[in-house]
């Protein structure tokens, strides 16, 4: 355990990069939403998905927002 028990966070000082990888319950939790409603909207139904790259989910979200907005 490191000194206050914070290891296997990452430094978010740097912006992310496009191959950083973004844990779904991590995003939920960042946002709010609950896993379910994140896997419904962004993903098709028979994905199992539970982490994606910043690219990947940058084209998700635009691809939400383009067909709902």
């Amino acid at each position: 355990m490191g000194a206050i028990g914070l290891e296997g966070l990452h430094d978010v000082s740097k912006p992310a990069t496009t191959e950083d990888v973004v844990s779904l319950g991590t995003l939920a939790e960042l946002t709010g939403f609950p896993v379910d409603y994140i896997k419904r909207e962004l993903l098709s139904g028979d994905e199992e998905v539970t982490e994606m790259t910043m690219t990947e989910l940058r084209k998700r979200v635009l691809a939400y927002l383009d067909s709902n907005f």
